[in-house]
């Protein structure tokens, strides 16, 4: 990685735990150029667009390491539909356990929670970034043997179920429910092979 694109993601990762803990609208442009240590214009630099293309850039920057993440710890581990997404459940309740903050799926969340009042670049964001997260299920739940239809609507099940126990263990700081779900999921996802 070269010097300006290692600037540019020193930006983004600085921006996104702002975000996290403070949210869109508690975090100033200042405040994110104290954190990285530049001068205002080189943030400029990076995001003319100011802050608004800068959470863009964070809610993408999010989704894709999210997926990178998915794809080589999750989805690797096994062609069964209920045990992939069961160690998914598994690994996020660790990361609760373990007080790991900046979990980029939640990153995301926030920020498209926020984006309903903030811009329309960043509402769209969002919305596409949830689009490709149900993709990314639906595809997987198809290599597993699922046909296109319930791959789909098992896709938008899971995502809920999963992200919004994730979001609530996240606020109780208490993993049991990301820890149901394996006792859950069997019933929920009938086996298609």
């Amino acid at each position: 990685m070269n010097h300006s694109a290692e600037k540019r993601e020193m930006i983004l990762e600085k921006a996104s735990t702002l975000f996290s803990q403070k949210g869109y609208f508690g975090v100033g442009i200042n405040e994110i150029v104290s954190a990285c240590d530049i001068p205002k214009g080189s943030f400029y630099h990076y995001f003319p667009g100011g802050k608004n293309q800068l959470a863009v850039a964070v809610v993408h920057d999010a989704y894709d390491k999210m997926e990178m993440g998915i794809r080589k710890n999750i989805f690797s581990v096994s062609d069964n539909a209920v045990e992939v997404f069961c160690w998914m459940a598994e690994c996020l309740a660790r990361d609760i356990e373990n007080g790991r903050e900046g979990l980029k799926s939640l990153i995301i969340t926030f920020m498209g929670i926020e984006a309903t009042y903030i811009s329309e670049e960043l509402d769209a964001a969002s919305k596409e970034v949830y689009r490709k997260w149900e993709v990314l299920y639906r595809e997987k739940l198809m290599a597993c043997g699922y046909d296109e239809m319930h791959a789909d609507q098992y896709s938008k099940m899971l995502l809920t179920l999963i992200h919004g126990n994730l979001i609530s263990c996240w606020i109780s700081k208490d993993s049991t429910n990301l820890r149901n779900i394996k006792n859950l999921l069997p019933n929920l996802l009938p086996d298609e092979n």
